[in-house]
């Protein structure tokens, strides 16, 4: 009995277990969202984990497409006739990839910069995209001196790029390559973050200090006023002891005395001095003068 692909278990398995990776590529309806580029980048990369051939390949690059994109390929009868996956994805790139012009690319590339808070990861990889764009050729067997010379060049602009904190350092270690200055770079920022949590905890400053200032500020000031308030309560406890009566109602008393005491000491001296005499100006008893010179101590 002759075996069918249906009855064959060896192929059943292998065709179920070979296509387990296909939901890891997304449907593509030519938007914007993900480039042309990066969304073939994906399917080879699946294809490469399931060792699909050029023919499974194109199938299911074909399936995954919707909306325009789908549209697209099926408005032209000739697309039909391609059995080539690269041929396939060379007319999808020819029509769904932004062009960017070879200037303006250039001009990114140039003046490409770290940012105030751009990790030197990022930075990295922002510098490695541009790069991509604009010495990849159509041949994808360059030899080793033009793989060289780009790789030169990538170096010297994400030297030029970083930091002014981070170049200096990057610079010190002569780094030979690309991947060299990555690594020295990610080296300086790591020290950096370091000494930064170590400078924090030498000078006892806590997120909680360096976050409410104001807060701080307050308490300082209640704390004044505490003592202030506990120094005048003392004062009209002792002040009202000494004349005898209550604490509570001879709080005002304390205050009004004072101020009396001292405008008849200054009434008495300006008589004195209308006289012409030279008799010592007239104070307060003893008693009402230590009164007032302790109040205002």
């Amino acid at each position: 009995m002759p075996r069918t692909r249906q009855s064959d278990p060896l192929l059943t398995q292998t065709a179920s277990g070979k296509f387990n990776l296909i939901d890891l590529i997304p449907m593509y309806d030519g938007g914007e969202s993900l480039g042309m580029r990066r969304y073939l980048e994906k399917i080879n990369d699946v294809a490469n984990l399931d060792k699909w051939s050029n023919d499974e390949k194109v199938t299911i690059l074909k399936l995954k497409l919707t909306g325009i994109a789908e549209e697209f390929f099926l408005s032209d009868p000739t697309h039909s006739q391609l059995i080539e996956y690269n041929d396939i994805a060379r007319i999808l790139i020819g029509r769904f990839e932004k062009a960017v012009p070879l200037s303006t690319r250039l001009h990114l590339f140039s003046s490409c910069i770290q940012g105030p808070s751009e990790s030197v990861q990022e930075f990295a990889a922002r510098i490695i995209k541009l790069g991509t764009q604009i010495f990849q050729s159509g041949n994808s067997a360059q030899n080793t001196a033009v793989r060289n010379a780009n790789d030169q060049l990538l170096q010297s602009r994400f030297i030029s790029g970083l930091r002014n904190d981070i170049r200096r350092f990057v610079l010190s270690r002569d780094p030979l390559n690309l991947e060299e200055s990555i690594n020295a770079a990610l080296i300086e920022e790591q020290n950096m973050k370091l000494n930064q949590i170590a400078s924090e905890e030498r000078s006892g400053l806590s997120s909680a200090q360096t976050e409410n200032p104001v807060l701080s500020a307050l308490a300082d000031r209640l704390e004044e006023i505490n003592l202030r308030v506990g120094r005048l309560q003392e004062a009209s406890a002792v002040t009202a002891h000494k004349s005898g009566g209550n604490y509570f109602n001879r709080r005002e008393n304390v205050f009004k005395s004072a101020f009396i005491v001292e405008f008849k000491d200054i009434d008495r001296r300006n008589v004195e001095r209308d006289r012409g005499t030279n008799a010592l100006p007239v104070t307060s008893p003893p008693e009402k003068r230590r009164q007032r010179v302790f109040f205002f101590k």
